[in-house]
């Protein structure tokens, strides 16, 4: 609920906690005269929640935010940003993607340059032990 200040001429200050709907520009004071409302800025209150861990670094007890931004420039850190774990599982994946493709393709090349004894051979051992292959011809 807003605070009204009012300010008689008789020098008498007085503030009322009103609705907006009860909001009125003048007050009557005792003194018998009208109080106008005073317009002033309001009260800014920075809230924000308590600071208060071990520096994983060295130990030492950060209690302030002004420490905690000192502990994380000396050890040369930065803020956990949340999209950082996404960020890195992204980037295992395509690693991992990527490597599956170079190992495919460096399959493919020898395979490729087996002659067609080897590749038979290589074919009844595969089978033997229960995996299906399928050859595939390409071409270049």
């Amino acid at each position: 609920m807003p605070i009204y200040r009012y300010q008689c001429r008789c020098g008498q200050v007085q503030e009322h906690f009103r609705t907006v709907a009860q909001h009125c520009s003048t007050w009557n004071c005792p003194c018998g005269l009208s109080a106008e409302q005073v317009m002033t800025v309001p009260a800014m209150i920075k809230v924000c929640a308590d600071v208060s861990y071990d520096s994983p670094i060295d130990g030492t007890p950060i209690t302030t935010w002004a420490a905690r931004d000192w502990d994380l420039k000396r050890s040369n850190c930065r803020p956990y940003d949340p999209g950082q774990k996404t960020d890195y599982t992204n980037r295992l994946k395509a690693e991992d993607a990527a490597l599956d493709r170079s190992i495919e393709a460096h399959a493919e090349e020898v395979t490729q340059k087996m002659t067609t004894a080897q590749r038979g051979k290589l074919y009844s051992e595969l089978t033997e032990q229960g995996t299906t292959a399928e050859i595939v011809r390409t071409s270049l």
